[in-house]
Formats: C-alpha cells, sequence, structure tokens
C-alpha cells in the first residue's frame, strides 16, 4: 500500500536513506554526498514530509520503499538544462532498501508518481539521477522516461542525467 509519510516515520525513513548512502558510496555515487551528514539531511526530509510530499509503500507495517513527488514550482533544472516548461512535478529520493528490491517496489512507487501528477493536472513527470547510478538510469528507460541530457550542479558533486515522462 502507497500512503502518505507522516512525522512519526521520520526515523524509520532516515534509517532507509542513510543505508542507501552507504550504498552508493560503495558504488562511487556521488549523488547523495560522501557522508552520513550529507543529502538527504533529516531537515529535507521532515519539510518533504511536513509538506505532504513523501510517500512511504508499506507491507505488513513495513516501510519497503519512499518516493518524494515535488511540483516543480521553483522550475528546479532551468538553469541546468533545457526542460519542459509545462506543468510538472519532479520525483526525489526514491529508496528501495537492498532487502525488499526486485519486487516491483520502485516501479510501483513510479506508477503512483505518474497517477498523482496526472491527478494534480500535470502534463511532466521530471527526475534526475548521477551518470554512475546504473540501476536508477535503467529504471528510467524501462518505465519510458526520455533522456534529455546530462547537466551538473554548480554546488554539488556529480553529473546527473536527466530524464522527462510525458503523461
Amino acid at each position: 500500500m502507497i500512503e502518505l509519510a507522516t512525522i512519526n516515520d521520520l526515523d524509520d525513513i532516515m534509517k532507509i536513506y542513510n543505508n542507501i548512502k552507504i550504498e552508493m558510496r560503495q558504488e562511487n555515487n556521488p549523488q547523495w554526498g560522501s557522508n552520513d551528514d550529507d543529502y538527504p539531511d533529516i531537515d529535507t526530509v521532515r519539510n518533504d514530509i511536513l509538506a505532504k510530499n513523501t510517500f512511504k509503500y508499506v507491507e505488513e507495517g513495513i516501510i519497503k520503499g519512499i518516493i518524494s513527488i515535488v511540483m516543480d514550482s521553483s522550475r528546479e533544472y532551468d538553469e541546468y538544462i533545457a526542460n519542459s516548461q509545462e506543468k510538472a512535478y519532479i520525483i526525489h529520493r526514491l529508496a528501495v532498501p537492498m532487502e525488499y528490491r526486485r519486487n516491483n517496489i520502485a516501479y510501483k512507487l513510479f506508477k503512483f508518481a505518474e497517477q498523482y501528477a496526472k491527478m494534480n493536472d500535470a502534463k511532466i513527470l521530471k527526475s534526475d539521477t548521477e551518470v554512475s547510478n546504473n540501476k536508477m538510469n535503467n529504471l528510467f528507460n524501462k518505465l519510458g522516461f526520455a533522456y534529455i541530457g546530462k547537466f551538473s550542479y554548480d554546488d554539488y558533486p556529480g553529473n546527473y542525467n536527466y530524464y522527462e515522462k510525458r503523461l
């Protein structure tokens, strides 16, 4: 079941993100920083929960996946890469703990994000991932996202592939 995360989920969500950070470091993926204090930090996650942007996939009372779905009201990618100017939502911070992978959880969270964006009259779903994040790059391709190009943030490490999906 996919449902809105609550502030009571904060500790469990941070544990999942911190484990994913370790995994990313082991794979030389700088996307979520180089130490446990890096992105996503507890303030980012708390703010997303309070803004009702974070959803959890729950089975048997266990959070087995997380996704943040944010309206692109600040035109987040405009300064980095040419992107759609239509109403859009952005997928951020997708995480599925290693022990729950290969159960279509990421697929279900992506499909939920598509439906959520459509329900809110968006025409485009946007996201990015580090060039070295083969799992996410493959997932974007598998789910019909169009690769638009590469960019780098001015103040954050790594190089990123940017994707869009028309809804």
